[in-house]
């Protein structure tokens, strides 16, 4: 006669004890997992009045246009279509700060070399448009900042000889043109290490022309800002 093999009570329990520990080994697993992915999910602080950001931006003209920008590889894209852009190096930029409209910031250009300038000269208008324009940006965010300028329409009416002689050339320039203009920088504040050095250039476009006269207007369109990094 076979004898029966009865089952323990430790037999009978085993399976629910591994059970068990397969469940304590994926709490241990989700809480693991959680801690790791907390910082991601966490909310990032954002930029508040009183405070400075480093940023990356590009300066576009009234057409859409890229002028000076820190992404190189929109600088090296523009190049390729035959489009001269000036590349420059990210900022650190107060947030919230005001400065006069009409004061003049340059900023450094990389390249190419601008023989004769301090750098790329920003007015108050733009600089108090992307300082007021990072309030409330997260590191990471990108946004696109429109300039203003009120009643000042930054237009230069200049005759012919008065054009030929800031280095302009009167009889091949045409309306729609890019052309360089060097203006006296004052600054009341410094950005990206420049000092109170003159003249700034500002890329100016051809608005209208006559025989005798032609007028410059160098007013830009905005600016498309990344903020990088809080400091402050």
């Amino acid at each position: 006669m076979k004898k029966t093999k009865q089952k323990s009570s430790k037999d009978e329990a085993s399976p629910w004890m591994k059970w068990a520990y397969v469940g304590i080994a994926l709490l241990v697993a989700v809480a693991m997992v959680g801690t790791y992915l907390a910082p991601i999910f966490a909310e990032k602080p954002t930029a508040q009045v009183g405070g400075s950001a480093v940023i990356g931006y590009t300066i576009l003209g009234d057409d859409g246009r890229p002028l000076i920008t820190t992404d190189q590889n929109l600088f090296e894209s523009e190049y390729k279509k035959g489009n001269v852009v000036l590349l420059t190096q990210r900022l650190e930029m107060p947030v919230g700060g005001q400065v006069s409209g009409e004061n003049i910031a340059p900023i450094p250009v990389l390249y190419p070399e601008i023989s004769g300038f301090s750098g790329f000269g920003l007015l108050g208008f733009e600089t108090n448009a992307i300082s007021v324009g990072l309030i409330g940006m997260k590191q990471g965010e990108t946004k696109m900042i429109d300039f203003s300028y009120g009643e000042n329409s930054l237009a230069m009416n200049l005759s012919e000889e008065d054009a030929t002689g800031i280095g302009l050339n009167f009889t091949e320039s045409a309306v729609g043109d890019l052309v360089p203009l060097g203006l006296t920088a004052s600054p009341d504040i410094v950005l990206g290490g420049e000092k109170n050095v003159s003249p700034a250039l500002r890329v100016g476009k051809v608005a209208a022309k006559t025989p005798d006269s032609i007028t410059i207007i160098h007013r830009y369109g905005g600016a498309r800002v990344t903020l990088d990094t809080i400091t402050g």
